[in-house]
């Protein structure tokens, strides 16, 4: 969900600017273009096609992981779904701990 900057509402020429000029940074940034919910999860077992629920309404498309511990993960893109992730777990140690942003982001793809 994009929120808006009132701008035009100011009659301040100065602070009518400032205001673009913060839009026009936080546009920029990358990672703010899309909708993204941090997530920390725990997986005990190894396994494949373990699904872990994500709540966001929509099918997730990007995940950015901070980190993994007590093991390894694959996550299975192609089998995402509106309510679930789909990913492959090596545990080492139980439980291994997941700490990601889940998400999508969005922009303009140029197809090559």
């Amino acid at each position: 969900m994009r929120k808006k900057l009132y701008v035009s509402q100011f009659d301040d020429p100065y602070l009518q600017q400032n205001f673009k000029s913060i839009g026009e940074v936080f546009s920029a940034i990358p990672f703010l273009k899309g909708q993204w919910r941090f997530y920390e999860f725990q997986i005990k077992t190894t396994g494949s096609g373990i699904k872990i629920p994500h709540n966001l309404g929509f099918q997730p498309k990007d995940i950015f992981v901070t980190s993994v511990i007590n093991g390894t993960i694959s996550f299975n893109y192609s089998s995402f779904d509106n309510v679930n992730l789909d990913l492959d777990a090596t545990v080492s140690t139980s439980p291994m701990t997941v700490r990601a942003f889940v998400g999508r982001y969005t922009e303009d793809t140029i197809n090559v």
